[in-house]
């Protein structure tokens, strides 16, 4: 499983972004919460279709699980489309990545 935890830094002691689909970048956490990779976010200051190029963009990086404080409606439809889940949150990117693993588990 790979959760991508929308930021503004590579610091995952970090608060969550709250710009889903315009993060400046995600932290990809594995199945154990253990930082994987950082994605920087080539789309965030796209004009249209955002949500959409974003949400392929981490189908391709095979992420199963995106977080964010905001996430809005365009960019969960193109996370439905993909087969992606997602959770609305706050907090510090570390204690989330550690509370999604938990929460859905292996993929």
């Amino acid at each position: 499983m790979r959760i991508a935890i929308a930021a503004t830094t590579s610091d995952e002691g970090g608060k969550i972004s709250r710009r889903g689909a315009r993060a400046d970048c995600y932290l990809v956490f594995d199945e154990t919460a253990t930082l994987c990779e950082v994605i920087e976010n080539p789309f965030k200051d796209y004009d249209h279709a955002v949500g959409v190029r974003v949400a392929d963009y981490l189908a391709e990086k095979a992420v199963d699980v995106v977080a964010a404080a905001n996430l809005g409606t365009g960019f969960t439809t193109a996370l439905d489309a993909k087969g992606i889940r997602y959770v609305e949150c706050e907090g510090i990117i570390s204690d989330i990545a550690k509370d999604l693993t938990v929460r859905f588990g292996p993929a």
